[in-house]
């Protein structure tokens, strides 16, 4: 029996917001990081002069997904490569599992994991966001320029942060995204042991409450022409082992501190 081939392309998505999960061991099996996505897309529906906004849930793994973290601004532009994700998830009701007759009671759900990322503009609320607190020089965009170099050395500055999870000093948050540790009873990363991702999360990524709530976080954006840089482009690995952490203590997991530089 022939096999079906199957991948997504979403173009020009807009982040709405993001939640990453560290490393970390389930049972004693290690699972890989990950960052939740919720992407904010534009379509124009059948039978509709007018385009529609929508959200779109979208999960990465690996250091792919402390990338991401890390590079994902407030309502930056982006496209991904991605493959559909089809599983069993529970049914809730205010926030606790349906059960019926003791039996949890199991619903179909999708999902989509990133293969590939291409990483497009910033939006221009955030870009002024940046330049109002120092993080960026007006000039930024001049090639050459003190401000344009200041700006990419605050981004190597974050990209050192690839990898580098802190339960303390990332108690609220890894770079753009916010911190999100599993529901479930969990324990530290084991080291030189293989991690078990490009599994679909177990609770589906929750879509943005309204089109307009998702656009009011990140406001206007005006519609720029500079290219995608070939190196802001990255495929996601097929098997990645997640950073290494020390042994679990009462405040949660932990690694060696990390310094990051003021403005990043």
């Amino acid at each position: 029996m022939s096999k079906t081939l199957q991948f997504s392309v979403f173009t020009n998505l807009r982040l709405a917001s993001e939640f990453y999960t560290p490393a970390h061991s389930k049972n004693g099996v290690n699972v890989s990081q990950r960052l939740q996505v919720n992407a904010y897309l534009n379509e124009n529906r059948r039978g509709s002069a007018e385009d529609k906004s929508e959200a779109i849930s979208l999960t990465a793994w690996g250091k792919g997904a402390d990338i991401l973290a890390w590079t994902l601004t407030p309502g930056k532009e982006f496209t991904v490569f991605a493959d559909l994700n089809v599983y069993k998830a529970p049914v809730y009701h205010n926030n606790q599992p349906v059960s019926i007759n003791g039996e949890v009671l199991m619903r179909k759900a999708y999902g989509y994991t990133i293969r590939r990322f291409d990483l497009g503009n910033d939006s221009f609320k955030h870009i002024m966001d940046e330049i109002q607190r120092g993080a960026r020089g007006v000039n930024w965009w001049v090639k050459g320029s003190p401000d344009a170099q200041n700006f990419k050395a605050t981004l190597d500055a974050r990209m050192a942060q690839v990898g580098t999870f802190n339960a303390q000093a990332n108690a609220q948050s890894f770079g753009f995204a916010n911190v999100k540790l599993p529901a479930y009873s969990y324990s530290a990363f084991v080291p030189n042991q293989p991690a078990a991702m490009n599994q679909p999360s177990a609770t589906p990524v929750g879509a943005a409450t309204t089109p307009e709530a998702v656009a009011a976080s990140f406001g206007a954006i005006p519609k720029m022409n500079a290219p995608i840089n070939p190196a802001q482009s990255f495929v996601m690995p097929q098997v990645q082992v997640a950073p290494q952490f020390a042994a679990q203590t009462s405040g949660g997991m932990t690694t060696p501190g990390i310094s990051i530089p003021a403005g990043v």
